[in-house]
C-alpha cells in the first residue's frame, strides 16, 4: 500500500529504515529492540508531525448510550433479535478537543448553513455540484458489517474495512493485530494506538510501514497472545512488538493506494471549500474508489446517536437540521467518528424527526454491527458532511485500475 503518485514508496522497506533484518536473530533480540525503539521515536516525529493538528486534538473517548429504534424495513427473526439484544446500545466516540479557533470556525460555518450562504448557498448545476453524476453505489465487496464493540476503534475498523474492500478478499485484515502493534508504537511515542481513537492517515501509514496480519493468522497464532477481538470485554493490556508482528504479517506492496482529500490540519482553514471536497468524493466514487472520513457528531440525545433522519430505516441518516446547526455554536459537545463512504445519490431523500426533507445523501458503512441503521449501513446529508467533516482519505485498488 502507499500514497498515490509516490514513486519513492515503490522500493520502500520499513525494516531497512528501522535498522534490523527481516530474519531476527533471537540471541540479539534485546539489542535489536532497543535500536528499534530509538528509531521509532524518530519515525514518530515524522508521522505525527504531519497529521496531528492542535486545533483538533483527540484526548480520549466518550461513551454515549441510545435506544436502538425499531426499523421499518426489518422484520421477522432479525427484528426480534434487534429488539431483544440491542434495546440499549453503548458506543464510544472520540473525545475531540477543539481550539478556540476551531470552535469559531465551525460556529461560523454553522451560521452560513443556517443562512444558506457561502458553501451552503442553494444551487445546483451552476456551481458544478452534479458534475460527477447523479449517483454511485459501490457496496463493500463482500466485506461484512464489522463491530468495534465497546472500544473507540472506529478509525482502525473503517480504514481496514476499506482496504479489505479494495483487496477483494472479504473480511481479511486483523484489526486486533493492528491495535496490539499500535499499543507498542504508542508506548514508544509513535502516536495513538487506535484503541482510544486515531487519525485515518496514522492507521493507513501503519499498514504502509508494517503490513497487515490476516484474521486467519490472528486466530491461529494470536496477537500478543490474544486470538479474539474483545467486542464486549476491555482492551487487552498487551503489546505486539514489530518483531512479533513481522513474523506473521504480509506486505500490501502496491495492491492498494491511498491519498488524502482533506487532512485534519486543513479542516479548520477558511480556505478549504467543502463543496470541492464533496465533488472530489463523488468523483472518487464514480471512479470505483471508496473513501474513509472523520466527522464530528453531536446531539447524541436526538434520534439515534444524533442521526435524526430516516432514509431506508428509522434514524439511519445524519441530516443537518436547524436545531443541530445551532447547537454547533450553542452547545458544541462533539464526538468524533470514522466511517467508510461507499456511495452517493443526489436524488436520495431522508425525512428528519420534524418531517423535513433532506435531499442528497452519502451511503456509509459503519462499524456498529448489522443490527443498527440500514443493516449496518448509514447515510449522511451533503450539508451535514460539509459542516462537520474533519478528514477524508481515498482508497484505491491497483488491481482494479489495471483491469
Amino acid at each position: 500500500m502507499g500514497v498515490f503518485n509516490c514513486s519513492a514508496m515503490d522500493d520502500f522497506n520499513p525494516y531497512d529504515i528501522l535498522g534490523w533484518p527481516r530474519s531476527v536473530d533471537m540471541d540479539n533480540i534485546g539489542d535489536l529492540t532497543m535500536k528499534l525503539a530509538k528509531k521509532l521515536a524518530v519515525l514518530s516525529m515524522v508521522v505525527s508531525g504531519s497529521v496531528v493538528a492542535q486545533d483538533i486534538e483527540i484526548v480520549g473517548t466518550v461513551t454515549k448510550t441510545a435506544k436502538v429504534p425499531a426499523a421499518a424495513n426489518v422484520s421477522g427473526a432479525r427484528q426480534i433479535k434487534r429488539i431483544a439484544n440491542n434495546v440499549i446500545k453503548q458506543i464510544k466516540f472520540l473525545d475531540v478537543r477543539l481550539s478556540d479557533k476551531a470552535k469559531l470556525h465551525f460556529a461560523n460555518r454553522a451560521k452560513n448553513a443556517l443562512a444558506h450562504t457561502q458553501q451552503f448557498a442553494l444551487r445546483t448545476e451552476d456551481r458544478g455540484e452534479t458534475k460527477s453524476g447523479s449517483q454511485a453505489s459501490l457496496g463493500m465487496n463482500n466485506v461484512p458489517v464489522l463491530n468495534q464493540g465497546m472500544h473507540g476503534t472506529c478509525v482502525t475498523f473503517a480504514n481496514t474495512a476499506a482496504v479489505d474492500a479494495a483487496l477483494n478478499k472479504g473480511d481479511y485484515i486483523s484489526q486486533l493485530c493492528q491495535l496490539e502493534l499500535g499499543n507498542y508504537l504508542e508506548k514508544n511515542s509513535y502516536g495513538h494506538s487506535g484503541w482510544d481513537g486515531s487519525w485515518g492517515r496514522v492507521v493507513l501509514n501503519q499498514m504502509d510501514l508494517f503490513g497487515i496480519v490476516s484474521k486467519e493468522m490472528q486466530m491461529s497464532q494470536g496477537c500478543a497472545g490474544v486470538k479474539e477481538y474483545p467486542v464486549n470485554d476491555s482492551a487487552p493490556d498487551v503489546q505486539m512488538s514489530p518483531e512479533d508482528f513481522h513474523q506473521i504479517s504480509e506486505n500490501l506492496d502496491e495492491q492498494v493506494l491511498w491519498s488524502p482529500i482533506l487532512d485534519v490540519y486543513q479542516a479548520t482553514s477558511d480556505r478549504v471549500d467543502t463543496n470541492r471536497i464533496v465533488n472530489e468524493v463523488k468523483a472518487a466514487l464514480k471512479s470505483g474508489d471508496r473513501l474513509t472520513f472523520g466527522v464530528l457528531l453531536l446531539d447524541f440525545d436526538l434520534g439515534f446517536m444524533g442521526a435524526v433522519g430516516s432514509h431506508k430505516s428509522t434514524f439511519d441518516t445524519w441530516a443537518l437540521t436547524p436545531e443541530i446547526a445551532r447547537d454547533v455554536y450553542l452547545r458544541p459537545i462533539f464526538g468524533g467518528h470514522e466511517m467508510v463512504i461507499t456511495g452517493y445519490d443526489d436524488n436520495a431523500v431522508a425525512i428528519d424527526d420534524q418531517g423535513r426533507k433532506h435531499q442528497g445523501l452519502f451511503t456509509l458503512r459503519n462499524s456498529w454491527g448489522d443490527n443498527v441503521g440500514d443493516h449496518g449501513d448509514f447515510y449522511m446529508s451533503y450539508d451535514y458532511f460539509k459542516l462537520l467533516v474533519i478528514e477524508v482519505q481515498r482508497i484505491r485498488s491497483v488491481k482494479a485500475d489495471q483491469e
